[in-house]
């Protein structure tokens, strides 16, 4: 259903299952890419420009754009959905990027609060997670959404790895307001710490695992194992935006190599 509307989504079941089922189009139709913030673009993040950019042009987003419209849909449908901020945790030098620069939706239902994240890359769980409830597991892996006070939350979003679970980020519950989206936004842009405003990403989750693109490589990760290939110049680039992404995320991307 690549070419499914979100208006044309039957949706059924609980609430928490109609959520699980947009999140899974949300998946299947938009990238992960930081196309903007290389392209300079400042345009701000009004609920306008996010149907504009997303549903009707066809492009993907950072996790302020992809959670910012995850909430308008949400919303639209009577669900009554919150923003959130949290802090990512960079496993690699064991600390936390720009402080609450990623943008989550949780939810409120039944007693239970429940994290909605249709932003982060490729760890995409696609369904609501509980807090201090079991694991979920999708294509991306197996993750849980814990009580945990850390020095940036209260909350913690962790990972099953082949070393255990691994934090991915922390966060407080407490409400964001719109406007938050666009600090978010000027932080991405434009601060030395972003690590979106230095080389291309594009990344998904598939049917049977994930893939990034960046300016070097293709990598692919899925049940058969990991595959990478190296570019040798921009058209093999290309070549892999074109076969993986949606056309307007190619038709950027090649803007974006004319000014390289």
């Amino acid at each position: 259903m690549p070419n499914q509307t979100i208006d044309q989504l039957n949706l059924t079941g609980s609430v928490l299952e109609q959520i699980s089922q947009v999140q899974q189009w949300f998946a299947r139709q938009f990238e992960f890419e930081n196309l903007d913030v290389l392209l300079g673009s400042e345009e701000p993040i009004t609920e306008q420009y996010l149907r504009d950019k997303m549903l009707k042009q066809g492009r993907g987003g950072l996790c302020y754009e992809l959670n910012g419209l995850l909430y308008l849909v949400l919303r639209d449908l009577g669900i009554p959905v919150q923003l959130a901020a949290a802090t990512i945790w960079v496993q690699p030098r064991e600390s936390y990027a720009l402080d609450r620069t990623h943008v989550i939706n949780l939810l409120d239902h039944n007693g239970t609060l429940y994290l909605i994240d249709s932003g982060f890359g490729s760890n995409l769980v696609m369904q609501p997670v509980a807090l201090d409830g079991e694991p979920v597991t999708s294509p991306a892996g197996t993750f849980r959404f814990l009580s945990e006070t850390t020095e940036k939350g209260t909350m913690v979003f962790e990972q099953q790895t082949k070393d255990g679970w691994e934090r991915r980020y922390g966060l407080y519950p407490d409400e964001i307001e719109w406007s938050h989206l666009d600090t978010v936004k000027q932080q991405i842009h434009h601060s030395p710490e972003s690590s979106f405003n230095k080389a291309l990403l594009i990344a998904k989750v598939t049917e049977d695992g994930t893939y990034s693109i960046n300016d070097e490589r293709y990598h692919r990760k899925g049940k058969n194992g990991e595959e990478t290939l190296r570019f040798n110049d921009k058209r093999e680039l290309l070549k892999q935006v074109r076969q993986h992404a949606a056309p307007a995320v190619y038709e950027t991307v090649e803007r974006y190599m004319d000014t390289k």
